[in-house]
């Protein structure tokens, strides 16, 4: 394991090069949701290919959130 992460407020130990999408595997979580983090007072969210440990700065909480029409908990209304 090279690096750690916060993931829901958890660190975790990671791989250099663990992709977003390799963390719902391990941490089994649904394909798709979405994962977001907090970038000066802006929420970011993160591509299935985007390597976690590239994407934010050490610190940094990653958070998923439900995907599939469904923005932070509600339906998206079109």
């Amino acid at each position: 394991m090279g690096e750690r992460i916060r993931v829901d407020g958890t660190e975790i130990p990671v791989e250099d090069g663990t992709t977003v999408s390799d963390l719902k595997e391990r941490l089994d979580r649904d394909d798709d949701e979405l994962a977001t983090y907090e970038e000066n007072g802006e929420v970011k969210v993160l591509g299935d290919r985007d390597v976690a440990t590239d994407a934010v700065s050490g610190g940094t909480d990653i958070s998923f959130q439900p995907g599939e029409g469904n923005v932070f908990g509600g339906r998206m209304r079109g």
